[in-house]
């Protein structure tokens, strides 16, 4: 599936885009792809994968394989024809709403980066031009728009989210959970010690903070919280699963950790969120897969018509 079939705005309201779709051209690069007769330069694939690395920084590895860069070519070409399919019904999209789309996306990443001096210093790393971005973004709102007009997503029936809810069940349930706390320490002898000392009414909370090594959750007087037995360790979990009371406390339990005592809090018995807690959320999921499917047919159409080569050089920058 093309990228272009899965466009789903980023900043621009949903998932990130993770390449960008600018078509300038540079008369001094070399042609490293055609789309009907229109050049594919090497200066427009270049700087599609710096943006890249500037959008998705996990992306590094993948773009130093060739096929990656092939790929970038083919995308660019695909663009292209839906561009110049959006000319010819003479489709546009306001200035506003580039406008929108540029700060959007410029906010995503300041934030992604944890400020705008850190997005600046990536995009000065990677030869990433604020230009370069505002393209991106302008691109990507003129090509969603024309895409959502002539591949609208078919609509997604009840019917279609009850049997979607009843295969995915399992992505539904919510698993028995625990409350425990735990006191961990290095040594049995130790272990001993503070297991008698609670058999005798000492504080639990009171010993956990002061003896148990797990800091994290010391602080809380030993508190781990509501989470599944299959979180933990299986020494620890099987050791658990045998406490059924609240205030019920475990032998002494080993483990790679060191020696632990457990403490029940409280069980959450397994549950089920119903139809109408997520039908909300299964339509919209649904209604994104409509979308995808219908864009990629509208491009399998497009491009089957289309003569789109490539001829990267063996050995790239």
């Amino acid at each position: 599936m093309t990228r272009l079939a899965k466009l789903l705005p980023l900043a621009l309201g949903g998932a990130l885009l993770i390449a960008g779709c600018g078509t300038q051209t540079s008369a001094a690069s070399a042609t490293w792809g055609t789309v009907n007769g229109h050049p594919i330069t090497q200066a427009q694939v270049e700087t599609r994968i710096n943006v890249i690395k500037v959008l998705d920084p996990q992306a590094g590895s993948q773009l130093k394989q060739r096929a990656t860069w092939v790929s970038e070519t083919k995308e660019i070409a695909t663009e292209y024809l839906v561009a110049q399919e959006a000319a010819k019904a003479k489709f546009t999209v306001s200035k506003k709403e580039i406008s929108t789309s540029e700060s959007q996306l410029q906010s995503f990443l300041a934030s992604s980066y944890g400020s705008k001096s850190a997005l600046q210093k990536a995009m000065k790393k990677d030869g990433v031009t604020q230009q370069d971005l505002n393209d991106y973004a302008s691109t990507a709102t003129l090509l969603q728009g024309y895409l959502a007009k002539v591949a609208p997503a078919a609509a997604v029936t009840q019917a279609q989210v009850q049997a979607f809810y009843k295969s995915n069940l399992s992505q539904f349930e919510t698993p028995e959970e625990y409350d425990l706390a735990h006191i961990l320490v290095k040594t049995k002898s130790q272990a001993d010690s503070i297991l008698a000392q609670l058999q005798q009414g000492a504080s639990f909370s009171t010993l956990a903070k002061k003896y148990s090594t797990d800091t994290a959750s010391a602080k809380n007087g030993g508190d781990l919280g509501y989470q599944p037995l299959s979180t933990y360790v299986t020494a620890f979990a099987n050791a658990a699963a045998k406490l059924t009371k609240v205030g019920q406390l475990s032998p002494v339990v080993h483990s790679q950790y060191g020696y632990h005592i457990i403490k029940l809090l409280g069980i959450k018995k397994a549950s089920t969120q119903p139809l109408s807690a997520v039908q909300a959320e299964i339509k919209s999921y649904l209604g994104q897969q409509n979308s995808q499917t219908a864009i990629q047919n509208y491009l399998n159409k497009l491009t089957a018509k289309a003569k789109i080569k490539t001829s990267l050089p063996s050995k790239l920058p």
